[in-house]
């Protein structure tokens, strides 16, 4: 059963993801899409240490949710996931807490589905996930800035 007390979290901080270790918080962020966890993956590299993380984000995907493996995230609160995020977490013994499932992510401009969720479809593997995602945002953000040759203000965590 989701718990709604989480979920208000993210409203009562004011933002779209929340990262805890037991009672303690480790990450919060107000960025939307993946980058959140790109952001803690560069804070933790070698892992938080966290046994019992709990993530709490407005959208998982299935590139969110393989990312959440990846980084050792066991429980997730959201209140919509998608039917792929929901699959790859019972793959992976995730324990997926959704108030909506929907059928796939959609794009930023509704056109379609989310390029970052259509770039691990093919994979549950949670290191070729992080490739491919990686691959992804480059080329969204390329498309983006086209004139732009790696200028030190490019975020790629940011699509």
């Amino acid at each position: 059963m989701l718990s709604e007390t989480m979920l208000s979290l993210l409203e009562e901080k004011g933002v779209a993801c929340l990262i805890y270790s037991g009672d303690q918080l480790l990450h919060s962020s107000a960025s939307i899409g993946v980058k959140p966890l790109l952001e803690f993956m560069e804070r933790y590299p070698e892992g938080s240490g966290g046994k019992d993380l709990v993530l709490i984000d407005k959208v998982i995907g299935k590139a969110a949710l393989l990312l959440s493996v990846q980084l050792g995230i066991r429980v997730i609160h959201t209140p919509v996931a998608s039917e792929a995020a929901v699959e790859a977490a019972k793959l992976h013994q995730v324990e997926l807490h959704a108030a909506t499932v929907v059928p796939h992510i959609i794009n930023r401009e509704r056109t379609g589905l989310c390029p970052l969720e259509q770039s691990v479809m093919e994979t549950n593997d949670p290191e070729a996930a992080l490739v491919n995602i990686r691959a992804a945002i480059k080329i969204l953000m390329s498309a983006k800035n086209p004139t732009d040759h790696g200028s030190s203000d490019d975020d790629p965590a940011a699509v």
